[in-house]
């Protein structure tokens, strides 16, 4: 066989097997990088999962909405308004004289009524109607309805016992009774005489 043909075949061999050689060898470097990146995305899966744990373990916290602890205003027990009081010794109407407060009437008239305003608490003002609806005072021995101003001997302590109540005056502080000549405010226990019935006129 001519010498340059052989030449030309094992040239030509030697570049098949170089070839296939290569060809063998990048076939392990792709196994060997697609178990690197099995690795790493194990590797991924696992930090991935591992971050999920922490965020399921990590709870956010529930804000409890703080109650309104604003105390409720009292009730008023009386509104402003225009009543009549009925006294405990006879059941008799009371009525505005100027000079006096006595509970003898039968009828409901100018006189016996009275403008009753609260003046905070249980405090309250009388207003009479007899002489041009001055405010009464607690003087101790009676009660007269003829001031203008709203001071001291002017505020009654009305209290509800039932379905009556009582008036302290504002003088010393005693409960107000029921007397046959007058009312006046100079008693210290709550009996029959001190219960006055208080409706609206």
């Amino acid at each position: 066989m001519d010498e340059k043909l052989i030449g030309v075949i094992v040239l030509m061999l030697c570049c098949i097997c170089s070839s296939v050689f290569s060809a063998m060898s990048t076939g392990g470097n792709g196994d060997a990088d697609s178990s690197g990146g099995g690795a790493g995305g194990g590797a991924g899966a696992g930090s991935g999962d591992g971050d999920g744990d922490d965020s399921a373990a990590t709870t956010t916290p529930v804000t409890t909405p703080t109650p309104n602890t604003t105390p409720a205003p009292p009730q008023v027990m009386l509104s402003n308004g225009v009543y009549f009081l009925r006294g405990g010794r006879a059941g008799k109407l009371c009525a505005d004289e100027g000079h006096r407060v006595i509970c003898d009437r039968d009828a409901l008239g100018a006189w016996e009524k009275f403008t009753i305003e609260n003046r905070g608490g249980n405090k309250y003002s009388l207003k009479g109607s007899g002489l041009g609806g001055k405010y009464c005072a607690d003087e101790g021995n009676r009660i007269t309805c003829d001031r203008d101003l709203v001071q001291e001997w002017e505020h009654f302590t009305i209290e509800k016992h039932g379905n009556t109540f009582s008036l302290r005056g504002g003088k010393d502080g005693r409960l107000c009774a029921d007397d046959s000549d007058t009312m006046r405010c100079n008693r210290d226990a709550l009996g029959a005489w001190e219960h006055f019935t208080i409706g609206s006129a």
